[in-house]
């Protein structure tokens, strides 16, 4: 706590208008860029249908219209949720359901256009900052309960964030990415949560209660795993992190 300070106003102000401009830049134009490939593909799951079956409803002789196609990119009376997940077992077990599960509700809610399907990567990457700022008040050591303070390191992080064209990119496509993003910063910062307060009860010889202290790392680690199948090294670098901290601290014993 005695290293504790208050950003610059410059860098709190800079920070205040890139945060801005990417939030404006996330929402702005999402239906006028291409629907390329792996959206289409992304819609395909969502409306529950599979390859083969498109194919067969599609290709029967006849002239194929823009309208054809409508049933195939997004949520459809035809189909239910359990199609969405379905289809992904058969033809795309690689692609965990959590992502599709959360378009089709959303689609069913808000329609199947295009702005409807990106608005929803762009609605969860607005959940990256607060993530941010979590992670990087875990990483500095700093409470959540200490009020007015604003951390230089957090500040450029979210700034940063907010910037990043990769990051926009993701924003604004109806894939997985983004929120495989948000499960990795809730992840990581319920990781280093759960090591400080097991830290701070054994400092007080206090008995932890292991499933209190873990059960939110172990359900945002289940999420980034059921987002995209790669969260599986992640949790590999989250488990080499853990022995190596613990190996620091049995030396210093």
């Amino acid at each position: 706590m005695r290293h504790l300070k208050f950003a610059p106003s410059w860098l709190r102000f800079l920070t205040i208008f890139l945060l801005t401009m990417g939030i404006l830049f996330r929402f702005s134009n999402l239906d006028g860029k291409v629907f390329w490939q792996d959206e289409v593909y992304a819609s395909l799951r969502i409306s529950g249908y599979t390859i083969n079956e498109a194919k067969q409803q599609l290709f029967n002789n006849r002239v194929i219209g823009k309208e054809s196609f409508a049933q195939f990119q997004g949520a459809n009376p035809d189909k239910s949720l359990n199609d969405t997940i379905m289809s992904l077992a058969k033809q795309d077990s690689q692609h965990p359901p959590l992502y599709y599960i959360i378009a089709r509700l959303w689609m069913e809610i808000f329609g199947n256009s295009v702005t409807a399907i990106r608005s929803l990567s762009a609605c969860i990457s607005l959940l990256v900052f607060p993530c941010v700022y979590w992670l990087c008040r875990e990483l500095f050591n700093v409470p959540l309960s200490v009020p007015g303070v604003a951390m230089p390191a957090a500040g450029v992080a979210i700034a940063l964030m907010a910037i990043s064209p990769i990051h926009l990119v993701y924003a604004q496509e109806a894939q997985e990415y983004i929120l495989w993003l948000v499960t990795i910063l809730l992840s990581s910062a319920s990781l280093l949560r759960a090591i400080r307060l097991e830290d701070e009860l054994a400092n007080e010889r206090q008995k932890p209660d292991l499933f209190a202290i873990w059960s939110i790392y172990a359900v945002t680690l289940a999420m980034s795993l059921y987002t995209f199948i790669w969260s599986v090294f992640v949790a590999v670098a989250h488990g080499i992190y853990v022995m190596i901290t613990a190996k620091f601290k049995l030396l210093k014993l």
